[in-house]
């Protein structure tokens, strides 16, 4: 229900607290009444031009004028407090979310660095990955950039132009990705690709209720039986590059942030792969960069950048007895280490 429109005696309460003090924040903490309702009620009296004197010799009616229809400043308040708090619970919800893994065994954890699905996709090395991550115990992440998905206009649009693909058959091929190759989710990042277009609503309603689908980055634990955890931080891309180190943005998250078995990073199409201890912490972590599986980038021949030719993912084999994890530049030659374990 809209508000009522103040009356002429609620205008005059509200001068008189504003002309007993020196402001109206004073006059709020003296009378215990908010700043924004002494305020309206002032701006309400002076558009009305009334005063106590006058008061007592005009009664003006209430006048319906321009803006009395717009929503209250009160209630725009409440609203936008109430989604904050809504905002915070969610963020809160997101960090370090438990994952709970049944497994006993040693098992694996297969993060796909940025797919980019179309024409540039080194397809039967995807495959090949695809096939490990559908053997028994083995679970997987998404860095992100599924597609490209480039917008419609600009530079972008122009390379679009270039390739044989449409829009349609990206997402497509990303509902494939994601629902049908049967591949067993545990996370799915979404990358800048990912958020043009509409994309982030795209991924996030074809994964509703199937796959927790995140924007740029997630922290959760890995729970086992046993109450062992293992930590894993995945973020699209970081801030920090290095020139002399492939892995510089995911080790500066590392050391600087809160303590995790396993920090993943994908975005910029270099591989770096590092067991690392932080003796001051006491603690001892994997570092991996993901290239992904573009390849013949015409972005990256332009700009100068050498294109990657390994570590487009990552096998990282987690014991559930205790937690720890081991990681694999090469998936397939960790995917029988992990068959061996198993058995």
């Amino acid at each position: 229900m809209p508000t009522p429109p103040l009356t002429d005696e609620e205008c005059l309460e509200g001068l008189k607290l504003r002309n007993q003090y020196a402001t109206i924040a004073a006059a709020s903490a003296a009378s215990g009444k908010e700043w924004h309702w002494i305020q309206r009620r002032v701006k309400e009296a002076e558009r009305r031009k009334l005063t106590a004197e006058m008061r007592q010799m005009v009664d003006f009616p209430a006048f319906v004028v321009e803006g009395d229809e717009e929503e209250d400043i009160e209630e725009i308040l409440g609203r936008m407090k109430k989604a904050q708090a809504l905002k915070q619970k969610a963020a809160e919800a997101r960090n370090w979310f438990p994952i709970k893994i049944a497994e006993e065994k040693p098992y694996g954890f297969l993060i796909f660095g940025d797919p980019h699905l179309g024409v540039e996709t080194d397809w039967p090395l995807l495959e090949r990955h695809m096939a490990v991550a559908r053997q028994p115990g083995v679970y997987c992440g998404n860095i992100g950039d599924t597609t490209d998905n480039f917008p419609w206009g600009g530079r972008l649009a122009r390379l679009w132009a270039e390739k044989d693909i449409s829009s349609q058959t990206e997402r497509r091929l990303a509902t494939w990705f994601m629902m049908e190759a049967g591949i067993r989710w545990l996370v799915f990042l979404l990358g800048n690709h990912d958020a043009w277009n509409g994309g982030t609503e795209f991924y996030k309603m074809i994964g509703a209720y199937n796959v927790p689908v995140i924007d740029w980055r997630a922290r959760f634990t890995l729970i086992h039986k046993n109450g062992s955890q293992t930590r894993v931080d995945m973020s699209h891309g970081r801030k920090g590059t290095s020139i002399y180190n492939p892995t510089h943005g995911t080790l500066r998250d590392a050391k600087f942030g809160e303590e995790a078995q396993l920090w993943v990073t994908g975005h910029i199409h270099s591989y770096g792969l590092f067991d690392i201890e932080f003796p001051e912490k006491k603690t001892r972590t994997w570092l991996a960069q993901i290239s992904g599986y573009k390849r013949n980038d015409q972005y990256a021949l332009v700009n100068g950048f050498a294109e990657s030719n390994h570590g487009s993912a990552v096998l990282a084999i987690i014991f559930p007895d205790t937690g720890k994890v081991q990681c694999f530049g090469d998936v397939e030659e960790g995917s029988q280490y992990l068959a061996w374990l198993r058995r």
